[in-house]
């Protein structure tokens, strides 16, 4: 794991986004960060730059104010991914921040059959311990969870449902 340090919300979507459109993905909507301290235009120009600067077309996808961060398609597949910052905020911060993630991407099961679901992370020691702890392979199995780990603005590490996360 990383050491920690502050990684913006818009930062993880754009690489798990570059990383979706790579594994031939379409981006369909995005919900942009919002928030105190967020400055939504500018992660916006930021998003719509980075996207296009990577080749994905940035002219069909919705720009959303609520819902899953990300939802990308792939013929009849659909993923479903919550991404979530790493802040200069005490740990139970962080822990907050992991909670309601959880608990979004868990409300974004709406279907069995055709759905992946992503739950998107900085790389850092400060989510460490809640991935561990706090969401069981059996969970992630279940439902069908992938984790991204951010690493760097071109660098996501994926990890299937069935897979243990080396944390």
């Amino acid at each position: 794991m990383l050491e920690a340090q502050i990684v913006p919300e818009v930062n993880v979507l754009i690489a798990v986004a570059k990383w979706l459109h790579l594994k031939g993905w379409q981006i369909e909507r995005v919900s942009m960060p919002h928030g105190r301290g967020i400055d939504s235009v500018i992660n916006r120009k930021k998003l719509e730059a980075e996207l296009s600067s990577a080749g994905i077309p940035i002219n069909n996808i919705k720009f959303m104010q609520a819902g899953e961060d990300i939802r990308a398609r792939q013929g009849n597949n659909l993923w479903k991914i919550e991404c979530k910052c790493l802040g200069s905020g005490k740990r139970t911060t962080n822990k907050n921040h992991f909670d309601r993630a959880v608990a979004s991407v868990v409300s974004y099961y709406t279907q069995k059959e055709g759905l992946r679901l992503g739950l998107a992370l900085p790389d850092s020691e400060e989510y460490e311990k809640f991935l561990r702890d706090k969401l069981p392979q059996a969970l992630r199995e279940a439902i069908e969870l992938w984790i991204f780990l951010y690493a760097s603005k071109d660098e996501v590490y994926e990890f299937a449902p069935n897979e243990a996360i080396p944390v």
